[in-house]
C-alpha cells in the first residue's frame, strides 16, 4: 500500500537528500586529504571529478527545494571518518547505495505530485549514483582486507 506524499514531505525528503550529498563531499575531501602512498594518489586522482558531480547534485537540490517554495537546511547527517582505505571505500560505498535508494523513493513520490521534470533529473541523479556506487565497488575488490 503506498503512503500519500504531499509537497512538504517531498521538500523535507529532497532536504535529506542534500544532507546525504553533502555528507558523501565531506568524506571524500577526508579520504582525499589521509589517503597516503601510491594507493592514496591513485584515490585523490579518482575523487576529484567525483567530489565535483556530488557538489552539482547539492546546487541542483537546494535549487529545486527553493523552487518548490521551501528553503535548504544544510543539515549534515554525522558521518564516521574511517582511516584504513578499504573501510574507507566500504562505507562510501553505503553512502552511494543509501543514495540509489533514496532516489529511487524520490523519483516515486515526484511521479505521485506530478513533477515530471523533477522525477526525470532524479533518474539521472540515480545514474550518477549508480556509476559511482560501480566505481567504488570496483575499488573495494582491488583492497585486501587489512589495508
Amino acid at each position: 500500500m503506498r503512503r500519500a506524499i504531499t509537497k512538504q514531505k517531498l521538500l523535507e525528503h529532497l532536504d535529506q537528500d542534500l544532507g546525504r550529498e553533502l555528507q558523501a563531499i565531506l568524506l571524500y575531501l577526508w579520504m582525499r586529504s589521509i589517503a597516503f602512498g601510491i594507493r592514496g594518489h591513485e584515490l585523490r586522482e579518482i575523487l576529484e571529478p567525483e567530489i565535483h558531480a556530488e557538489i552539482k547534485h547539492v546546487e541542483f537540490l537546494a535549487d529545486k527545494i527553493i523552487a518548490l517554495g521551501g528553503v535548504p537546511s544544510f543539515n549534515v547527517p554525522a558521518w564516521k571518518r574511517p582511516t584504513k582505505l578499504r573501510e574507507m571505500l566500504e562505507y562510501a560505498l553505503q553512502i552511494e547505495r543509501d543514495a540509489v535508494n533514496a532516489y529511487t523513493e524520490r523519483v516515486d513520490e515526484a511521479s505521485e505530485l506530478g513533477e515530471t521534470a523533477l522525477q526525470v533529473k532524479l533518474e539521472e541523479l540515480i545514474t550518477d549514483e549508480t556509476e559511482h556506487l560501480e566505481l567504488l565497488q570496483r575499488l573495494v575488490k582491488g583492497v585486501t582486507p587489512d589495508m
